[in-house]
C-alpha cells in the first residue's frame, strides 16, 4: 500500500432511499445525515470529513433525484445534485437492487456518465435483495462504464470498509489546491458535524424525528427553523419553528392535546442531548406559512 496520503471529494450519487445517508453515517463512524423511509429526507448536500492513514476525504451526500416532481422544494431539490457532481474527483453510484430500476435510476445513471470524475459503483442492500427482490442483473449492463464495481450493504456495513479502500485507489495521486483549503476549513470549524453549521445539525434532527412520527401523514413541505440556541452552561436552550404550508397540516403537526409535537421535542431532545452531553430545553412552535418553500434554498 502506498504511503503517499490522498485528499479528495467524493459525490455519493442515487435514487432517493438509495442508502446515501446510511451509507455516509457508516463511513464517518457517527450520524452524519438524517435518515427516514421517505424520499426527500435528504434536502441539501451533506458534507462530512473522512481521515484515516490514507488521507482525508470530503464526503457529499446528496439528495436523491425525483422523477415528475411538481411542487417548489422538489425542484429546487433536485438541482442541487448535478452542482454538486461537478466538484467531484469521484462518484459513488449507489443502486438499491432490491427495487426496480425506473426513471429515477435512469436520471441518476445519466448524471454518472456525464461526470468526468472516476466512478465505482456500488450495489446497496444487499441484505434484502433475495428472491425476487434481486434485481441485480437489471443494471449487470453497467460494470463496464465504471472503474470499479463493489457489492455493499450500508445498514450492515458490509463491505464498507473495502468501498474505502477502492475510493483511495482511485484518487488522484495530486490533489487540488482547493481541496486542501476545504478541508482545512472543515477542520476548524467547531460544529458537532465539521461542515455543517450547528444550527442547520439541530433543525435537520428535529425535522428527522417529525418525518419517523408522522411517518406518511407529514406532508413533504415542512421544514424547521432555529430562532435562538443559547448554551447556559449546564443546559442548552434552543428554540425552533416547525413550518408547513397549510393549516390542516398544522393540527396534524401537533396532534391532539399537543401529544405529537411533544413526541417529536421528545425524541429530538434525547439525541440532541447525547450529543452535546448537557441537558437540552427545547422549546417547538408549529407555524403554518405557505410562502417558506419561496425561501428555500
Amino acid at each position: 500500500m502506498s504511503k503517499t496520503q490522498k485528499f479528495g471529494r467524493v459525490v455519493l450519487l442515487g435514487r432517493p432511499n438509495a442508502g446515501k445517508s446510511t451509507l455516509l453515517n457508516q463511513i464517518i463512524g457517527q450520524k452524519i445525515s438524517i435518515t427516514s423511509p421517505r424520499p426527500q429526507t435528504t434536502r441539501k448536500n451533506t458534507l462530512a470529513l473522512f481521515v484515516n492513514s490514507r488521507g482525508k476525504i470530503i464526503f457529499s451526500d446528496t439528495p436523491g433525484i425525483m422523477h415528475k416532481v411538481e411542487d417548489l422544494i422538489s425542484k429546487k431539490i433536485n438541482l442541487k445534485t448535478p452542482k454538486e457532481l461537478n466538484k467531484a474527483d469521484l462518484v459513488v453510484l449507489l443502486i438499491d437492487i432490491s427495487r426496480q430500476k425506473g426513471e429515477e435510476e435512469n436520471k441518476v445513471i445519466g448524471l454518472a456518465r456525464n461526470s468526468p470524475a472516476k466512478k465505482i459503483l456500488a450495489y446497496n442492500k444487499i441484505d434484502i435483495a433475495k428472491g425476487k427482490k434481486d434485481h441485480l442483473p437489471d443494471y449487470n449492463f453497467l460494470e463496464e462504464e465504471f472503474d470499479d464495481v463493489i457489492s455493499i450493504s450500508a445498514l450492515k456495513s458490509t463491505h464498507v470498509k473495502s468501498l474505502i479502500e477502492k475510493i483511495f485507489d482511485l484518487l488522484p495521486v495530486k490533489a487540488s489546491v482547493g481541496i486542501k483549503k476545504d478541508i482545512k476549513l472543515m477542520e476548524s470549524q467547531k460544529s458537532p458535524i465539521p461542515g455543517q453549521s450547528s444550527d442547520t445539525y439541530i433543525s435537520e434532527i428535529i425535522r428527522e424525528k417529525a418525518f419517523l412520527v408522522l411517518r406518511k401523514e407529514l406532508p413533504y413541505t415542512v421544514s424547521v427553523e432555529i430562532k435562538e440556541v443559547k448554551d447556559k452552561g449546564n443546559i442548552i436552550v434552543i428554540k425552533a419553528d416547525i413550518l408547513t404550508t397549510d393549516k390542516r397540516y398544522k393540527k396534524m403537526i401537533i396532534g391532539k392535546k399537543a401529544t405529537t409535537i411533544k413526541k417529536i421535542g421528545q425524541r429530538a431532545r434525547k439525541e440532541l442531548e447525547l450529543v452535546s452531553q448537557k441537558k437540552v430545553y427545547l422549546d417547538l412552535t408549529v407555524i403554518s406559512d405557505p410562502h417558506w418553500p419561496e425561501r428555500f434554498v
